[in-house]
């Protein structure tokens, strides 16, 4: 199905991205960018340089119990929702002071964070039908508000946040997903944005303003979807469908393509400027023939394809060049079942 968006401040932006993209792919600023992976089976963090393509500082995600599998990054920092541990651990190399864990609500299942700037986040509690805001320098938190079912992740565009409720408890989808929003700093002004689809997992901003929703579907079934979203005017604009079975995360590529991980397909591919998929199910790419959980991006648009493997041992971080291509560039190992993946900076060393 597809709905013809209207015309709008994202239709400019759209626009401008396509001609900025030449620009951006040229571009060789990985001097002290970091790629950090989160390793979901040896509770760590992993650091990969993006210019040398090798393994660096290895991190603790304490408490033990936890089951890290989700993570955003703003600078040098790192914040990654530790699942059963109902917690929040921070992590910046020291540049930012404050708690390196913070509580969340008991039965939070913190999974799915997303920076607000410097110093709150918002980080959801799927066990608990709610979103936390966090201040990571003192640790602080405001009470629990109300979003819908088990919601998963979040994006923020402006003042607004934006929370992704996969209406999947115990990922058995109950019915279809929806957003639901509001302004992050007055809390008022919820709204809901109902989605075709179900089992929403993961959210991202494109560049050229729209909000890009991969929905997992049933676990079983190939019945994967995406679902653009304006949040200018709060509504799906767009779904696509052949995503297969259980796509993941997703990444808006400076080429105007959304790379979207896949455990069954690879890395799936969707031409953003045209709204179709260029790399459905059965045609997804996958580097030494593995499956990918996760998915970032350098300053350059290369790509860094996080494989866990069979998450008994050390998972791989593969580094390809940008779509069309995808050669491969570089391996590294990574912990143990690495699920999440983002660019940050490593200050330098004095």
């Amino acid at each position: 199905m597809r709905l013809r968006p209207r015309l709008s401040l994202t239709t400019g932006i759209l626009a401008l991205a396509a001609l900025a993209c030449s620009d951006a792919l040229e571009q060789d600023t990985t001097a002290g960018l970091v790629i950090a992976v989160v390793n979901t089976g040896s509770n760590t963090l992993s650091f990969v340089n993006a210019t040398s393509f090798t393994p660096g500082l290895v991190v603790d995600l304490t408490p033990p119990t936890g089951t890290p599998a989700s993570l955003d990054a703003r600078g040098s920092l790192v914040l990654v929702p530790l699942g059963t541990a109902n917690a929040l651990r921070a992590f910046s190399y020291g540049t930012i002071s404050g708690p390196s864990v913070i509580a969340l609500p008991v039965n939070s299942g913190a999974t799915g964070v997303a920076i607000q700037d410097d110093s709150l986040a918002w980080v959801a509690n799927p066990n608990l039908n709610s979103v936390t805001r966090v201040n990571y320098r003192t640790g602080d938190t405001l009470p629990q508000m109300a979003v819908g079912v088990a919601p998963r992740a979040l994006a923020l565009v402006g003042r607004r946040v934006f929370v992704v409720n996969s209406n999947a408890p115990g990922g058995t989808p109950a019915g279809a997903s929806w957003l639901t929003s509001f302004d992050c700093c007055g809390l008022v002004g919820k709204d809901s944005i109902a989605l075709t689809g179900t089992n929403a997992r993961a959210i991202t901003l494109g560049t050229d303003g729209f909000l890009y929703v991969v929905l997992a579907g049933t676990p079983t079934a190939a019945d994967g979807k995406l679902s653009i979203v304006d949040p200018a005017i709060g509504r799906e604009v767009v779904v696509l469908n052949g995503l297969g079975v259980s796509p993941g995360p997703a990444v808006y590529h400076p080429s105007g393509r959304l790379l979207i991980a896949s455990a069954s397909e690879g890395i799936l591919e969707v031409n953003a400027l045209t709204r179709a998929i260029t790399r459905g199910r059965g045609a997804g790419v996958k580097p030494g023939g593995a499956g990918i959980a996760a998915l970032a991006l350098d300053p350059r648009g290369r790509v860094y394809a996080v494989a866990p493997g069979a998450c008994a041992s050390p998972g791989t971080v593969h580094i390809l060049s940008g779509p069309p291509d995808y050669r491969a560039l570089g391996t590294v190992t990574v912990g143990v079942c690495p699920a999440a993946a983002a660019l940050t900076a490593q200050p330098p060393i004095p």
